[in-house]
């Protein structure tokens, strides 16, 4: 089952990449990085367990843990944060600047793709992962959960650079680039792969239902607000490409 997912996966994915593609005139992309920055997305992966290890090692060490939190948000906010938000983002960030370095794009909208490119590949990983259940197939309703991050992160770096280079004020596209995506991953999965109904046992039935409902809520949101990304993507790409970074 998990094969089957990670097909159905890549097909959907790799449609919709190779559609940005052509949305922003960049087929030399698709042969020369599209398989490479894939991988990086896997590598991604690794670096996120690696980071998450550390960190859960280094709370260890100082006599804590998570479970150590009795306010249910803040636990389910700090575990979405350390073990989703940083580590998995910094880990993207970190192959999106290796990818920069190797790659040279050329437009705000090659950034884009750079991050798209990694996001699909941690998806796959994550996809293969996770598969083969129910809870694993309903991930398809926000496959495109980290495409849409990385996209994120790459168009801000590239609109930082891009500013940089017209001398305007472009520190903050950084900071956007890190926090936008950090933000709203331990948003999503604070009411979701951590929310409390399926972490914490003996909560009261009203507990339960108020924490269903807001996980409900928040993979609607997300799995709408893809649709609407992808559709604003389509509109800007021309535009994105025609900042071009010299």
């Amino acid at each position: 089952m998990e094969i089957i997912q990670l097909i159905i996966a890549s097909i959907i994915l790799g449609i919709l990449y190779k559609k940005m593609l052509n949305w922003g005139t960049s087929e030399k992309i698709a042969r020369k990085q599209a398989f490479i920055l894939i991988i990086f997305g896997v590598i991604a992966t690794f670096l996120t367990l690696f980071f998450a290890l550390g960190i859960g090692y280094s709370i260890s060490k100082m006599g804590y843990t998570l479970a150590d939190i009795q306010n249910l948000t803040i636990r389910a906010f700090a575990s979405a944060f350390l073990l989703a938000g940083l580590t998995e983002e910094v880990s993207k960030l970190l192959m999106i600047l290796l990818a920069i370095k190797l790659f040279h794009p050329q437009n705000v909208y090659e950034y884009s793709l750079i991050g798209a490119g990694i996001g699909m590949g941690f998806t796959l990983h994550e996809e293969l992962l996770y598969g083969g259940s129910i809870v694993g197939f309903s991930r398809f309703l926000t496959l495109t959960f980290h495409m849409v991050l990385g996209i994120v992160m790459g168009k801000y770096i590239g609109m930082g650079i891009y500013n940089k280079n017209k001398v305007m004020p472009y520190m903050h596209k950084y900071v956007i680039a890190l926090i936008a995506p950090i933000t709203i991953h331990t948003i999503y999965d604070a009411f979701t792969v951590h929310n409390p109904a399926v972490t914490v046992e003996g909560l009261n039935d009203e507990v339960i239902v108020v924490w269903v409902v807001a996980a409900l809520v928040c993979i609607t949101g997300a799995t709408v607000s893809q649709f609407i990304f992808f559709k604003k993507l389509k509109k800007q790409a021309e535009l994105y490409a025609s900042y071009n970074i010299l």
